[in-house]
């Protein structure tokens, strides 16, 4: 298996990926305030990447008005001293479960009510997807597809139970921290393990990586993954296998 590339992380590179497609690009002020304020309605985390790195801090959205937005700063001082010399912060957060991202130019550091802030114009366009592609299944816990990732060192790949899964992509729950996936990364010669199937090689390319605290207070990392180069008829197993999925939940709400 080979060893995953990594990704320059430039803000004009990420830029570049992130907004590939024009159909999902959000400009109008209106609009993009719109989109700002129902991540706060909905207490939406924010990832925060300065100048587009692969290290991030858990934000939010505090305010937003007609002159911009007010950004959460983190707990640690090191950290926002990162973030207050970065040229741009890279931004992903959520609104309906579907991610909303964005780069923002012009903060600054403010302190308001004892608390540390970043007070940013507002962005000049924001990539709300707007629509799922594929539907997506969360996959049951006894009959899940896996992920084998290979070893940069050449060593056994690590193996990953999928929590949901599509036509377009999957993802996986890693414990956080984490050092094996990187924001923008692609990585190639990755194994798809479906219950009831032939194994499927392909690339993975890394979407998002979102930190998220289990009910039993462990935090743990969400990272989301797009199929790069699925091989001829891989669609077609992945279809199958959320057919099978969604044919035996019906059933059993069903009492049959």
């Amino acid at each position: 298996m080979s060893v995953p590339e990594s990704f320059e992380s430039s803000p004009s590179t990420v830029a570049g990926n992130l907004y590939a497609d024009e159909r999902y690009m959000v400009r109008s002020p209106h609009q993009i305030r719109h989109l700002l304020q129902q991540m706060i309605d909905q207490r939406s985390m924010v990832n925060a990447h300065p100048d587009g790195r692969d290290q991030s801090f858990p934000s939010a959205v505090l305010e937003v008005d007609e002159d911009g937005l007010l950004l959460d700063a983190s707990p640690l001082p090191a950290i926002n001293r990162s973030a207050e010399v970065a040229a741009s912060l890279l931004c992903f957060g959520q609104v309906d479960k579907v991610t909303v991202r964005f780069q923002l130019h012009g903060h600054r550091r403010i302190e308001q009510d004892g608390r540390v802030a970043f007070r940013v114009p507002l962005p000049e366009e924001v990539y709300h997807l707007q629509r799922r592609e594929f539907y997506r299944l969360e996959t049951p816990v006894g009959d899940s597809p896996y992920c084998l990732i290979p070893d940069p060192d050449g060593g056994e790949p690590s193996r990953w139970r999928v929590i949901d899964i599509s036509a377009g992509g999957m993802a996986l729950m890693l414990p956080s921290p984490q050092a094996l996936l990187a924001l923008q990364g692609r990585y190639r010669g990755c194994g798809l393990l479906i219950p009831d199937a032939p194994p499927v090689t392909t690339t993975l390319v890394v979407c998002n990586l979102r930190q998220q605290k289990q009910a039993n207070g462990m935090e743990t990392i969400r990272a989301g993954l797009r199929f790069d180069d699925l091989p001829r008829g891989a669609d077609t197993l992945i279809q199958r296998y959320i057919f099978r999925i969604d044919r035996l939940r019906k059933a059993r709400s069903n009492g049959d």
